[in-house]
């Protein structure tokens, strides 16, 4: 028999089975770095077990771990103590929606049920969902509910930039409950009812998070950043309520960080993908227009392999600075009506693209998006680009694929390659939203016919096929 229990003073769940050693060996992932830290004379365990010798793992995992018992022991019979059953489903009392200003979708208030019926896990929900307006109503519910100044949630955001736009969108939706941001330069307002809080002031020494603990609700947006290695793993078991819920597009694929999630906050409860949105036009369209490029030459790749990412490095530097590859991406950017995206990685490229495409006036306006731009001139930027056409932003990727969307965009371009599926994903969501003037987005993949460059534009292109983007593909060689 397999026995669920929760300890809620360590608040940790614990199983107890004879096949606890084959449950332990499934739950568990390789350590990369433990062959590298043994030569270095570093003991690293070649395995990192989710669930401890004593049976002791992350409550969200409960129902991964049923699955599996079910799966792999179909006799073995499942006994839930009351102190896990009330820890991962637990109870919330709600009221009615409130008078929200925007009417919600038929999944949006699907979601909005599945989370207070079950009182904690993750949603899955595509880039331009409206996840803000989904939790904006699952919390409005809850504080009509308890209309008590007391009650409070809080909302972890990835940066300043989203703490903004999530109080700008409280705002327009007239939610009834009140809301304040928590930043570095904006101290807690303890008699909000919502407060919306950006990752990095979780994250610093100098906070104190003791109120934390006592909060009614949790909601974490983009949570598939809550990785292993981020303290604030220790902040989010540390809080005392079980309604702990997370928000993202997509979870990262390997079990590690998956498991992590899922531990902290508690299982998938929802998930809508974004073909499904494009089919149900709640989205426009998206096609995918690969350009191959062949050069003349190959990169200087350095024999000396002591650093495992040299060769990497010195690719992305051919390309950088690569005459014909710039202005291919020149003539793509300005060639076409309408506003675009250049998503590149590191700011020397950004510059040289800025640069390139300053050369001659080609009755665009050009900008710079990188780390050093304030969030106030970001958003100067984002509403231009609503407002007017013609324009042409360059922008760091780890800035823009995330949590800012512009429905004025007709084309992304991804000028820096690579293979990461949640940063891909999470960009394309930038231009998805439905506006008057498009009928689709066009992303524009640069796909380098390069040793490397190859190799990832293929997973790309995999990864369109599999969210039903069309693509198409054309070749052009240097001469």
């Amino acid at each position: 028999m397999a026995i669920f229990n929760y300890d809620k003073r360590k608040r940790q769940a614990v199983l107890k089975s004879e096949n606890i050693n084959f449950i332990r060996e499934h739950f568990s992932f390789e350590n990369e770095g433990a062959r590298f830290a043994r030569r270095y004379g570093r003991y690293m365990p070649a395995r990192t077990y989710v669930i401890t010798p004593a049976g002791k793992y992350e409550v969200g995992l409960t129902a991964n771990i049923i699955k599996f018992i079910k799966k792999e022991f179909p006799s073995e019979k499942i006994q839930l103590e009351e102190s896990i059953i009330n820890a991962i489903k637990p109870q919330m009392q709600y009221g009615d929606n409130g008078k929200l200003s925007l009417e919600l979708r038929d999944y949006q208030k699907e979601i909005v049920v599945e989370c207070l019926d079950k009182g904690r896990g993750v949603v899955m929900l595509a880039t331009a969902g409206g996840k803000t307006l989904t939790m904006a109503s699952m919390l409005e519910k809850l504080y009509q509910k308890s209309k008590q100044d007391t009650w409070k949630a809080l909302i972890i955001v990835p940066d300043l930039g989203l703490v903004n736009q999530t109080f700008d969108d409280f705002t327009k939706y007239e939610c009834t409950f009140s809301f304040g941001k928590w930043t570095g330069n904006i101290p807690v307002d303890m008699t909000k009812n919502v407060i919306v809080a950006n990752l990095g002031i979780l994250q610093s020494d100098k906070t104190d998070l003791e109120w934390i603990q006592y909060i009614d609700v949790l909601v974490i947006d983009e949570c598939h950043k809550v990785r292993r290695s981020n303290k604030v793993n220790k902040i989010i078991k540390s809080i005392q309520t079980e309604n702990k819920f997370g928000f993202t597009g997509t979870l990262p694929d390997n079990n590690a960080d998956q498991w992590n999630i899922i531990g902290k906050i508690g299982p998938i409860i929802y998930q809508k993908k974004s073909y499904e949105l494009r089919i149900e036009n709640y989205v426009t369209n998206a096609v995918a227009q690969v350009v191959k490029l062949h050069y003349k030459k190959q990169p200087n790749y350095s024999i000396d392999i002591s650093d495992p990412g040299e060769r990497y490095r010195q690719e992305f530097e051919f390309l950088f600075e690569n005459q014909f590859r710039n202005g291919i991406i020149k003539k793509l950017s300005t060639g076409v009506k309408n506003n675009s995206l250049i998503l590149v990685d590191y700011i020397k490229h950004g510059e040289a693209l800025y640069e390139e495409l300053n050369k001659n006036d080609q009755g665009k306006k050009i900008y710079f998006i990188r780390g050093e731009v304030d969030v106030e001139e970001r958003d100067k930027v984002k509403k231009l680009i609503e407002r007017d056409n013609n324009i042409i932003c360059i922008a760091i990727s780890r800035i823009f694929s995330t949590g800012i969307s512009i429905n004025n965009l007709h084309y992304i371009i991804f000028a820096s390659g690579g293979k990461a599926k949640i940063k891909i994903l999470q960009s394309i969501g930038r231009g998805l939203r439905l506006h008057e003037s498009k009928n689709k987005l066009v992303i524009v993949d640069i796909a380098d016919q390069l040793r490397y460059g190859q190799a990832h534009s293929d997973k790309r292109i995999d990864l369109y096929t599999s969210e039903n983007i069309n693509v198409k593909i054309s070749d052009f060689y240097e001469k």
